[in-house]
């Protein structure tokens, strides 16, 4: 048991503010950590990595699902006016966007399944690890 006597984790402990913040900002769709980028910038500190990732992260995710609502929207108003067609695609959108199932409080299938990925990164966010979404964490890791 020699060696373990001089071990030395590489991996340095995160703040708790820092935990704190970062799964915060996955719950409120970014905004807190929007927040908490402006306030460390007027205090003239620097965010650590974990915080950066993770706030960057919550905010282009938000950023994505919104502007990809508003793309679903309007090529559902264009697929709408096609005859047969239209009132099939109409149905499993309002399937899957607007209609409330049971036992989920009200939300739709596309809701559960965006509650269901926030709260994951912010459980990893909380835990100290990061949480990594295909695609969008590679995006973040370029812009950190």
């Amino acid at each position: 048991m020699r060696g373990y006597r001089e071990f030395k984790p590489k991996k340095k402990s995160i703040d708790m503010p820092d935990r704190i913040f970062s799964s915060l900002s996955y719950l409120t769709s970014g905004m807190v950590g929007f927040v908490w980028l402006i306030v460390t910038h007027l205090q003239g500190k620097s965010l650590s990595p974990f915080a950066r990732y993770h706030i960057f992260q919550s905010i282009l995710l938000s950023i994505i699902i919104y502007v990809a609502s508003i793309l679903l929207n309007i090529l559902a108003s264009v697929v709408q006016i096609i005859p047969f067609l239209g009132t099939f695609v109409m149905n499993i959108v309002y399937y899957f966007v607007q209609y409330p199932l049971p036992l989920t409080g009200g939300q739709s299938l596309v809701g559960l399944a965006l509650i269901i990925l926030y709260c994951y990164l912010a459980f990893y966010a909380f835990t100290g690890r990061f949480g990594r979404v295909p695609y969008i964490s590679d995006m973040v890791k370029q812009m950190v």
